[in-house]
Protein backbone atom coordinates (compact mmCIF):
# COMPACT_ATOMS: atom_id res chain seq x y z
CA UNK A 1 0.00 0.00 0.00
CA UNK A 2 3.16 2.83 0.93
CA UNK A 3 4.72 1.83 -2.23
CA UNK A 4 1.97 2.12 -4.23
CA UNK A 5 0.85 5.23 -2.77
CA UNK A 6 4.88 6.76 -3.22
CA UNK A 7 3.98 5.52 -6.63
CA UNK A 8 0.90 7.85 -7.87
CA UNK A 9 2.74 10.58 -5.78
CA UNK A 10 5.53 10.56 -7.20
CA UNK A 11 3.70 10.56 -10.73
CA UNK A 12 1.51 13.18 -10.22
CA UNK A 13 4.39 15.49 -8.81
CA UNK A 14 5.93 14.41 -12.00
CA UNK A 15 2.87 15.44 -14.26
CA UNK A 16 2.83 18.48 -12.39
CA UNK A 17 6.35 20.17 -12.91
CA UNK A 18 6.00 19.01 -16.58
CA UNK A 19 2.85 20.87 -17.08
CA UNK A 20 4.08 24.11 -15.22
CA UNK A 21 6.92 23.80 -16.64
CA UNK A 22 4.92 24.12 -20.38
CA UNK A 23 2.92 26.90 -18.99
CA UNK A 24 5.76 29.14 -18.51
CA UNK A 25 6.80 28.94 -22.00
CA UNK A 26 4.33 31.89 -22.87
CA UNK A 27 4.84 34.53 -20.09
CA UNK A 28 3.13 37.17 -22.06
CA UNK A 29 0.10 34.37 -21.98
CA UNK A 30 0.39 34.40 -17.92
CA UNK A 31 0.76 38.41 -17.95
CA UNK A 32 -2.62 37.99 -19.88
CA UNK A 33 -4.18 36.30 -17.33
CA UNK A 34 -3.04 38.18 -14.75
CA UNK A 35 -5.08 41.16 -16.11
CA UNK A 36 -8.05 39.17 -16.93
CA UNK A 37 -8.65 37.46 -13.97
CA UNK A 38 -8.61 40.06 -11.89
CA UNK A 39 -10.53 42.40 -13.51
CA UNK A 40 -13.49 39.42 -14.16
CA UNK A 41 -13.32 38.92 -9.91
CA UNK A 42 -12.53 42.28 -8.52
CA UNK A 43 -15.26 43.65 -10.92
CA UNK A 44 -17.93 41.23 -9.89
CA UNK A 45 -17.22 41.90 -5.95
CA UNK A 46 -17.43 45.36 -6.83
CA UNK A 47 -20.51 45.48 -9.07
CA UNK A 48 -22.18 42.99 -6.00
CA UNK A 49 -20.64 46.16 -3.73
CA UNK A 50 -22.39 48.51 -5.49
CA UNK A 51 -25.81 46.89 -5.50
CA UNK A 52 -26.60 46.67 -1.73
CA UNK A 53 -25.49 50.07 -1.36
CA UNK A 54 -27.75 51.78 -3.87
CA UNK A 55 -30.43 49.25 -3.12
CA UNK A 56 -30.91 46.76 -0.24
CA UNK A 57 -29.39 43.65 1.24
CA UNK A 58 -29.78 40.30 -1.11
CA UNK A 59 -32.10 38.40 1.18
CA UNK A 60 -30.69 39.68 4.06
CA UNK A 61 -27.15 39.26 3.90
CA UNK A 62 -25.01 42.04 3.90
CA UNK A 63 -22.17 43.10 1.19
CA UNK A 64 -19.66 42.31 4.11
CA UNK A 65 -21.58 38.55 4.89
CA UNK A 66 -21.79 38.56 1.00
CA UNK A 67 -17.93 39.49 0.66
CA UNK A 68 -17.15 36.11 2.81
CA UNK A 69 -19.44 33.73 0.49
CA UNK A 70 -17.80 35.17 -2.49
CA UNK A 71 -14.57 34.52 -1.19
CA UNK A 72 -15.53 31.23 0.22
CA UNK A 73 -16.47 30.40 -3.15
CA UNK A 74 -13.33 31.62 -5.38
CA UNK A 75 -11.16 29.55 -2.65
CA UNK A 76 -12.88 26.39 -3.99
CA UNK A 77 -13.15 27.33 -7.74
CA UNK A 78 -9.49 28.46 -7.57
CA UNK A 79 -8.32 24.46 -5.99
CA UNK A 80 -10.56 22.79 -8.96
CA UNK A 81 -8.95 24.88 -11.97
CA UNK A 82 -5.80 24.31 -10.35
CA UNK A 83 -6.14 19.91 -10.29
CA UNK A 84 -9.46 19.47 -12.04
CA UNK A 85 -9.48 21.89 -14.96
CA UNK A 86 -9.10 19.05 -17.48
CA UNK A 87 -12.24 17.76 -16.72
CA UNK A 88 -13.77 20.38 -19.06
CA UNK A 89 -12.26 18.86 -22.28
CA UNK A 90 -13.49 15.01 -21.68
CA UNK A 91 -15.24 15.20 -25.28
CA UNK A 92 -12.26 16.36 -27.10
CA UNK A 93 -10.27 12.74 -25.35
CA UNK A 94 -12.96 10.62 -26.43
CA UNK A 95 -13.69 12.43 -30.13
CA UNK A 96 -9.96 12.45 -30.55
CA UNK A 97 -8.79 9.38 -28.90
CA UNK A 98 -6.22 10.39 -26.25
CA UNK A 99 -7.61 8.41 -23.61
CA UNK A 100 -5.74 5.22 -25.62
CA UNK A 101 -2.18 6.42 -24.39
CA UNK A 102 -4.23 6.34 -20.71
CA UNK A 103 -5.50 2.70 -21.15
CA UNK A 104 -2.42 1.31 -22.53
CA UNK A 105 -0.64 2.25 -18.83
CA UNK A 106 -0.43 0.56 -15.44
CA UNK A 107 -2.12 3.20 -13.84
CA UNK A 108 -5.58 4.33 -12.79
CA UNK A 109 -7.17 6.13 -15.77
CA UNK A 110 -9.31 8.17 -14.09
CA UNK A 111 -5.84 9.10 -11.65
CA UNK A 112 -3.71 9.47 -14.78
CA UNK A 113 -6.40 11.58 -16.50
CA UNK A 114 -6.51 13.87 -13.51
CA UNK A 115 -2.86 14.67 -12.94
CA UNK A 116 -1.99 15.32 -16.52
CA UNK A 117 -2.49 18.63 -16.10
CA UNK A 118 -1.99 21.23 -13.21
CA UNK A 119 -2.74 24.64 -14.46
CA UNK A 120 -0.51 26.92 -12.98
CA UNK A 121 -3.19 29.83 -13.68
CA UNK A 122 -5.28 28.71 -11.58
CA UNK A 123 -3.04 29.54 -8.28
CA UNK A 124 -4.69 33.41 -9.66
CA UNK A 125 -7.78 32.47 -8.75
CA UNK A 126 -6.63 31.04 -5.35
CA UNK A 127 -4.81 34.55 -4.52
CA UNK A 128 -7.94 36.59 -5.36
CA UNK A 129 -10.46 34.35 -3.57
CA UNK A 130 -8.13 34.57 -0.36
CA UNK A 131 -8.11 38.29 -0.59
CA UNK A 132 -11.64 38.84 -0.72
CA UNK A 133 -12.56 36.00 1.61
CA UNK A 134 -10.06 37.75 4.14
CA UNK A 135 -11.88 41.24 3.28
CA UNK A 136 -15.33 39.47 4.11
CA UNK A 137 -13.68 37.52 7.22
CA UNK A 138 -12.62 40.99 8.20
CA UNK A 139 -15.70 42.92 8.16
CA UNK A 140 -17.66 40.12 9.95
CA UNK A 141 -15.41 39.57 12.48
CA UNK A 142 -15.00 36.26 11.76
CA UNK A 143 -13.04 34.03 14.30
CA UNK A 144 -10.36 32.11 13.44
CA UNK A 145 -10.42 29.61 16.47
CA UNK A 146 -8.73 26.48 15.52
CA UNK A 147 -12.26 24.75 15.13
CA UNK A 148 -12.79 27.25 12.51
CA UNK A 149 -9.85 26.96 10.56
CA UNK A 150 -10.19 23.88 10.24
CA UNK A 151 -13.58 23.95 9.34
CA UNK A 152 -13.03 26.40 6.37
CA UNK A 153 -9.90 24.02 5.13
CA UNK A 154 -12.43 21.53 5.08
CA UNK A 155 -14.88 23.58 3.48
CA UNK A 156 -12.97 24.43 0.78
CA UNK A 157 -11.54 20.76 0.16
CA UNK A 158 -14.91 19.62 -0.25
CA UNK A 159 -16.06 22.52 -2.28
CA UNK A 160 -13.61 22.03 -5.16
CA UNK A 161 -14.69 18.12 -4.74
CA UNK A 162 -18.18 19.07 -5.33
CA UNK A 163 -17.13 21.17 -8.48
CA UNK A 164 -15.56 18.90 -10.02
CA UNK A 165 -17.47 16.50 -9.52
CA UNK A 166 -20.17 18.01 -11.52
CA UNK A 167 -17.96 18.52 -14.15
CA UNK A 168 -16.63 15.22 -14.56
CA UNK A 169 -19.96 14.03 -14.08
CA UNK A 170 -21.10 16.46 -16.96
CA UNK A 171 -17.61 15.87 -19.41
CA UNK A 172 -18.83 12.05 -19.07
CA UNK A 173 -22.20 12.35 -21.04
CA UNK A 174 -19.40 12.90 -23.83
CA UNK A 175 -18.66 8.78 -23.67
CA UNK A 176 -22.06 8.79 -24.95
CA UNK A 177 -22.80 11.72 -27.09
CA UNK A 178 -19.23 12.63 -28.26
CA UNK A 179 -20.04 16.27 -27.40
CA UNK A 180 -20.39 17.66 -23.95
CA UNK A 181 -18.52 21.25 -24.24
CA UNK A 182 -21.38 23.11 -24.70
CA UNK A 183 -21.88 22.08 -20.74
CA UNK A 184 -18.87 23.43 -19.61
CA UNK A 185 -20.29 26.79 -19.90
CA UNK A 186 -23.27 26.24 -18.59
CA UNK A 187 -22.01 25.16 -15.79
CA UNK A 188 -19.49 27.89 -15.01
CA UNK A 189 -22.75 30.07 -14.76
CA UNK A 190 -24.45 27.88 -12.68
CA UNK A 191 -21.97 27.57 -10.44
CA UNK A 192 -20.92 31.07 -10.62
CA UNK A 193 -24.91 32.18 -10.05
CA UNK A 194 -25.46 29.74 -7.41
CA UNK A 195 -22.06 29.73 -5.25
CA UNK A 196 -20.81 33.44 -5.37
CA UNK A 197 -24.73 34.42 -4.18
CA UNK A 198 -26.70 32.78 -1.32
CA UNK A 199 -29.31 30.51 -1.98
CA UNK A 200 -31.86 32.18 -0.62
CA UNK A 201 -32.28 34.76 -3.13
CA UNK A 202 -34.02 31.87 -4.91
CA UNK A 203 -37.25 30.18 -4.84
CA UNK A 204 -37.64 27.68 -2.03
CA UNK A 205 -37.70 24.69 -4.99
CA UNK A 206 -34.74 25.81 -6.93
CA UNK A 207 -32.89 25.84 -3.55
CA UNK A 208 -34.14 22.21 -2.18
CA UNK A 209 -32.90 21.50 -6.18
CA UNK A 210 -29.19 22.58 -5.38
CA UNK A 211 -28.78 21.37 -2.53
CA UNK A 212 -30.61 17.57 -3.38
CA UNK A 213 -30.23 16.76 -7.23
CA UNK A 214 -27.39 19.11 -7.64
CA UNK A 215 -25.29 19.93 -4.07
CA UNK A 216 -24.15 23.36 -4.80
CA UNK A 217 -25.69 24.57 -1.97
CA UNK A 218 -22.96 23.11 0.32
CA UNK A 219 -20.53 24.71 -1.67
CA UNK A 220 -20.74 28.45 -0.15
CA UNK A 221 -24.46 28.62 1.48
CA UNK A 222 -24.75 25.86 3.96
CA UNK A 223 -21.04 26.69 5.55
CA UNK A 224 -21.77 30.33 5.14
CA UNK A 225 -25.13 29.88 7.21
CA UNK A 226 -22.96 28.15 10.49
CA UNK A 227 -20.01 30.22 10.01
CA UNK A 228 -21.96 33.73 10.00
CA UNK A 229 -25.18 32.60 11.86
CA UNK A 230 -27.59 33.13 9.23
CA UNK A 231 -30.70 30.68 9.12
CA UNK A 232 -31.32 28.50 5.86
CA UNK A 233 -34.52 28.21 4.63
CA UNK A 234 -34.53 23.90 4.69
CA UNK A 235 -33.83 24.02 8.57
CA UNK A 236 -30.30 21.65 8.21
CA UNK A 237 -29.21 20.29 11.69
CA UNK A 238 -25.87 22.77 12.95
CA UNK A 239 -22.58 21.37 11.67
CA UNK A 240 -23.19 22.38 8.00
CA UNK A 241 -19.50 22.96 7.66
CA UNK A 242 -19.02 19.65 8.13
CA UNK A 243 -20.96 18.42 5.58
CA UNK A 244 -19.07 20.17 2.66
CA UNK A 245 -16.39 17.74 2.53
CA UNK A 246 -18.66 14.38 2.88
CA UNK A 247 -21.13 15.91 0.36
CA UNK A 248 -18.05 15.91 -1.79
CA UNK A 249 -16.29 12.66 -1.10
CA UNK A 250 -19.82 11.41 -2.26
CA UNK A 251 -20.43 13.32 -5.32
CA UNK A 252 -17.00 12.98 -6.59
CA UNK A 253 -17.28 9.43 -6.16
CA UNK A 254 -20.25 8.75 -7.99
CA UNK A 255 -18.77 10.78 -10.76
CA UNK A 256 -15.79 8.97 -11.07
CA UNK A 257 -18.38 5.75 -11.52
CA UNK A 258 -19.82 7.79 -14.41
CA UNK A 259 -16.65 8.13 -15.50
CA UNK A 260 -15.78 4.47 -15.43
CA UNK A 261 -19.18 3.47 -16.79
CA UNK A 262 -18.43 5.28 -19.75
CA UNK A 263 -15.15 4.39 -20.18
CA UNK A 264 -16.76 1.31 -21.30
CA UNK A 265 -18.09 2.81 -23.98
CA UNK A 266 -15.49 4.35 -25.34
CA UNK A 267 -14.82 3.39 -28.56
CA UNK A 268 -10.88 4.50 -29.13
CA UNK A 269 -9.32 6.35 -31.95
CA UNK A 270 -10.13 3.54 -34.93
CA UNK A 271 -7.53 3.41 -37.34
Amino acid sequence: MDAAIKHYTSVALCFARLAIQRQLEYPLFLVSWLIMIPVQYFGGIWMLEMLVRNFHPLAGWTFAQLSFVYGLGLLSHGLMVIFFIQTWGIDGFVVHGLLDRLLLRPLNVFFHFSVLYINFIGIIDLILGTIIFAYGCRQVAFVWTSSNTIKVILVVLGGMLIRAAIYTATGSIAFWTKRSRSLVGFNLTLMERTTFYPLAIYPYLLQVFLTFVIPLGFITFYPACEFLGQDDRLAFPMGLALWTPLVGLLAFRVAVLIFNWGLKRYESAGS
